[in-house]
């Protein structure tokens, strides 16, 4: 296993820090690309990089532009919506396509809370190139929050100030009809007292897609620790496998 901090170049010049876990570096392996949540960072991910390579699988995860108030790459919270994020997420894809020992064949991607929709959508846009989805309690209420957000003029999501486009923009994303474009294999994995984002949005995503698998956590909330942690690990791995 082999552990690399990684910077990625947009073309518009903005830097995306990264930290790779790799399975190694004899052949060209299975990789999956992690995208964290709202104000979060790689940071509070790679704790997963070691099982994900010892495993046989690379995990790369990479800080968004402006995705959190310690973001390592470019840009503020007050520049980013989910469609930057998006922007982001599929510069990943194309970069990390083209490095060695990465079989972009097998290149699966994953996504927590608001990564995870970023991750939903992004699958659907480039439906051919992404082997499987693995969606960890991903924030499907984004569209209705931002609506009520919007109505009420709050610019602001756990006391932090948004990009004056962000609730403008993700108001109108009708995600269940945009992730419908994606039929490949995906994995849901959602903690059953989830209170940020409630499991219904779950249990509606898995009637949209045409090839998935659900997995509830009894008595876990928006975000897993612990034993949840590990557990939701494990089933990506063997999601992973399952789907070589």
């Amino acid at each position: 296993m082999i552990q690399k901090k990684m910077v990625f170049q947009k073309g518009n010049g903005q830097k995306i820090a990264a930290m790779a876990y790799l399975a190694g570096t004899e052949q060209n392996y299975p990789t999956v690309i992690f995208a964290h949540g709202f104000n979060s960072n790689y940071r509070d991910l790679q704790h997963h990089g070691d099982g994900f390579a010892q495993a046989g699988i690379n995990c790369i995860f990479f800080d968004f532009c402006g995705g959190g108030l310690n973001t390592l790459s470019d840009g503020t919270m007050k520049q980013m919506t989910v469609l930057t994020e998006a922007e982001d997420l599929t510069e990943m894809i194309n970069q990390v396509s083209q490095m060695e020992c990465v079989d972009e064949t097998r290149l699966f991607v994953q996504g927590e809370s608001q990564g995870g929709f970023v991750a939903a959508y992004v699958a659907a846009q480039i439906p051919e190139r992404i082997k499987g989805l693995i969606l960890w309690y991903p924030a499907f209420v984004i569209p209705e929050d931002s609506k009520r957000r919007f109505e009420r003029k709050d610019n602001t999501c756990f006391g932090i100030e948004l990009c004056a486009d962000y609730n403008k923009i993700a108001k109108d994303i009708d995600i269940f009809k945009v992730i419908s474009d994606y039929t490949g294999p995906v994995k849901l994995i959602h903690g059953e007292k989830d209170s940020c984002v409630p499991i219904c949005y779950s249990e509606k995503a898995q009637k949209v897609y045409k090839d998935v698998s659900f997995t509830v956590i009894k008595g876990a909330g928006h975000g897993f620790d612990g034993e949840d942690s590990k557990f939701a690990r494990e089933q990506s791995i063997v999601f992973i496998k399952e789907h070589l």
